[in-house]
């Protein structure tokens, strides 16, 4: 694989903002990872990634990544960005129960690491940021 260009990084986040979880996916390894600050533990796999963002887009349907910096070296790339959106649907919660929607607004810094593979899909994806920070913007239960 040849080395990443910031614009394909670019394009491939440009992806995520459309909220298309079928676009989204393909752009990932069968046997990814997926892990963010709420998650103690990464997902594994397409479709666990998938049943993830779907969520994820349910309750935050504005949800978008504005990009700062990207940082390649080979297949590992570093992304800064924020991350914002709205609760204006259901969000699941840990404990299987779902969360109303509060029509709460968030926002937050991250730091993201991709690691992709031999035929350049994500291999692994791991974000890195302050989760408390939604929690409290969107006035979740403690």
């Amino acid at each position: 694989m040849t080395q990443l260009t910031e614009q394909e990084a670019r394009q491939m986040i440009a992806v995520v903002n459309t909220r298309n979880v079928d676009k989204i996916v393909e752009q990932y390894a069968d046997d990814a990872t997926f892990q963010v600050p709420n998650m103690e533990k990464p997902l594994h796999g397409k479709e666990s990634i998938r049943s993830y963002l779907s969520g994820s887009f349910v309750a935050f349907p504005d949800w978008t990544i504005d990009v700062s910096k990207v940082y390649i070296t080979g297949n590992d790339v570093v992304v800064v960005n924020s991350v914002r959106g709205t609760q204006t649907g259901p969000l699941a919660g840990h404990d299987g129960k779902s969360i109303a929607p509060t029509n709460r607004k968030f926002f937050e810094d991250q730091m993201t690491r991709v690691v992709l593979n031999e035929g350049g899909k994500v291999q692994s994806f791991r974000a890195y940021g302050k989760q408390l920070d939604i929690a409290q913007h969107v006035e979740l239960p403690k």
